[in-house]
């Protein structure tokens, strides 16, 4: 299969955050009991093999959500955000980052294999229902030779419409308007844990979501390198009570979070973690 077929939910400008000195991290997986700690490029990890392929269509289609939505609309653009909230300073957060920066956490939440399979899945079934809810309009001009229903038209006529349907929809799932707005509308905060122990890993689900976006308990969080993690609230209040509990704390929590999480991978940047994440992964 071509590079184009590879379509990471961990693309690798944010994966390579966790880079050690000869540019790879290190993987934690349970290929059997044991989880394994190995070190690997963030380019040949944190993918999928034709995630979002779009089946049926010619070569240079098949691939577009990932070329022309995943890799230009939403990560070329959040890694720039990316290296502003690193710094710091999120008075230098344009309203461009802060755009750019909400679809890439929507992204994510939405892209990872298992919640793929499952938008698939879903608009799978509530497509057949729609092409089932009036019978009589396509029993008015089916021919002779047609298939009893709708649906079994379309599986013959247009397969492509069923197969890819869920896929379609992800573009408009990562840009909602009401959860983006949301998003940028909460207060951000950019929290360094240089002085604590443990160090941050991150999983191949690595958005903490509290509560809904509308909620007002709403929080965010995030792991951007092993020293720095982004945190968005709704509310002034519940950010101070999630920094009462101390830098140290607040690692802990976030570590816990990613490794109990993680759908198949945990990354990090060295194998420290091992006996943590072996308690933990699923």
């Amino acid at each position: 299969m071509s590079e184009p077929d590879k379509h990471h939910y961990l693309p690798v400008f944010y994966l390579s955050r966790w880079s050690r000195l000869d540019g790879r991290v290190i993987r934690y997986y349970r290929p059997y009991r044991a989880v394994v700690a190995s070190p690997i490029a963030p380019k040949e990890t944190g993918y999928e093999r034709g995630l979002y392929r779009l089946e049926g269509y010619a070569l240079d289609v098949q691939n577009t959500i990932e070329k022309k939505f995943m890799a230009r609309v939403v990560d070329d653009p959040a890694a720039h955000a990316l290296d502003t909230l690193i710094k710091g300073d999120n008075s230098k957060l344009t309203p461009e980052h802060r755009q750019a920066w909400t679809r890439f956490v929507v992204s994510l939440h939405a892209r990872n294999p298992g919640k793929v399979e499952h938008i698939t899945s879903q608009a799978d079934h509530e497509l057949r229902q729609s092409l089932l809810t009036d019978p009589g309009e396509y029993e008015a001009i089916r021919g002779v030779d047609d298939p009893p229903t709708l649906v079994e038209w379309v599986e013959q006529n247009a397969p492509k419409i069923l197969n890819n349907f869920g896929k379609q929809l992800l573009p408009g799932i990562i840009t909602h308007p009401p959860i983006v707005d949301a998003i940028i509308r909460m207060h951000w905060w950019t929290i360094d844990i240089a002085d604590s122990f443990p160090d941050l890993p991150t999983c191949d689900r690595p958005v903490y979501m509290s509560h809904g976006v509308m909620d007002d308990r709403c929080l965010i969080a995030l792991p951007l390198s092993p020293r720095f993690v982004f945190i968005a609230t709704r509310s002034q209040s519940t950010f101070e009570r999630v920094m009462a509990r101390g830098i140290k704390s607040i690692a802990e929590l976030i570590n816990e979070s990613m490794v109990m999480q993680a759908e198949k991978y945990v990354y990090g940047a060295h194998d420290r973690h091992l006996h943590f994440v072996e308690n933990r992964l699923s």
